[in-house]
């Protein structure tokens, strides 16, 4: 994941293939940029190994694009347990295409309960110091710009002031949140004593 334009700013990448990893993609094309984050568990920390920003107007598949790059990206890292991918503005088409060659590829869909599962979990992980991020100044002020209210319906709202970008953030947001153990579907414990 080597550093590109300047207005991706400095950018690393995972330093070896062992261990294990989980990838967050949040997708822009026009406005935002389309970001690849991630995460390697180290013991019973994560540690943000890989970012990678792209130019406006990257295509989202083909070698190229940021489907490309992923899947040369998951070969390298061997044991990618889970990628989650926007699918917020996109549609399904971009996840059905990932999920030809990336099988632990899934789409999200960043509603707002989404959104606030998915940053209460980042904000979990950074409190419990269960989060290391080298220090980046490009992720640091989005991190320290990124905004939120309360609506009316009672929803927490993000935003960025104008001019500004949260794409970084939501890369990171989504590879952290793709670390957090899901329930075995159908299971349901016992609750009689005996």
């Amino acid at each position: 994941m080597a550093a590109n334009s300047a207005a991706s700013g400095r950018q690393s990448s995972p330093q070896t293939s062992r261990g294990d990893y989980w990838v967050g993609v949040d997708l822009g094309k026009k406005h935002d940029y389309s970001v690849v984050a991630v995460v390697r568990k180290d013991g019973d920390i994560f540690r943000l190994v890989g970012l990678k920003v792209f130019p406006l107007g990257t295509d989202y598949t083909g070698e190229a694009g940021v489907v490309g790059f992923v899947r040369v990206l998951t070969q390298k890292l061997q044991i990618v347990h889970r990628i989650l991918i926007d699918q917020t503005g996109v549609g399904e088409s971009v996840v059905e295409e990932a999920r030809k060659s990336l099988p632990n590829a899934e789409g999200i869909v960043l509603s707002a309960p989404v959104k606030q599962d998915i940053m209460n979990y980042l904000k979990i992980m950074m409190q419990q110091k269960r989060l290391l991020i080298p220090y980046q100044l490009e992720l640091a002020n989005e991190l320290n710009i990124e905004r939120f209210q309360l609506t009316k319906a009672g929803q927490v709202q993000f935003s960025h002031p104008d001019g500004t970008h949260d794409d970084r953030v939501w890369g990171i947001a989504l590879a952290v949140f793709a670390t957090r153990t899901r329930p075995v579907p159908g299971f349901k414990p016992i609750t009689r004593s005996f």
